[in-house]
């Protein structure tokens, strides 16, 4: 099962904790075989929201994983710091199928 985790911040601005260690997350996915990717995201500033409405939170990152289990997303979600930093959180959802694989 792939689920993309989201890297939130309550914020609009730039937070300094986007630059957080996630060394322990990526190093335990990538050696399980369970990374498939990732992402850091630029300044929630240089964003451009269309149809131009506010967004709700800032996604500073993401990562793709593919797992056996909905509790095996979890447990690799809580490595990563911005579980444990206030005004941040992780959403995990599940990828329901991937899109232009074969354009």
């Amino acid at each position: 099962m792939k689920f993309l985790l989201i890297l939130q911040s309550d914020t609009d601005r730039h937070d300094p904790c986007a630059d957080l260690r996630r060394d322990a997350f990526e190093h335990t996915a990538y050696e399980a075989g369970e990374l498939v990717g990732g992402e850091v995201l630029a300044d929630p500033e240089l964003a451009v929201t269309v149809p131009g409405r506010a967004r709700a939170t800032a996604i500073d990152a993401y990562y793709v994983i593919d797992v056996e289990s909905p509790a095996r997303a979890i447990e690799l979600a809580n490595l990563l710091p911005d579980t444990r930093t206030p005004g941040r959180s992780v959403e995990i959802r599940a990828v329901m199928h991937s899109t232009a694989v074969d354009l």
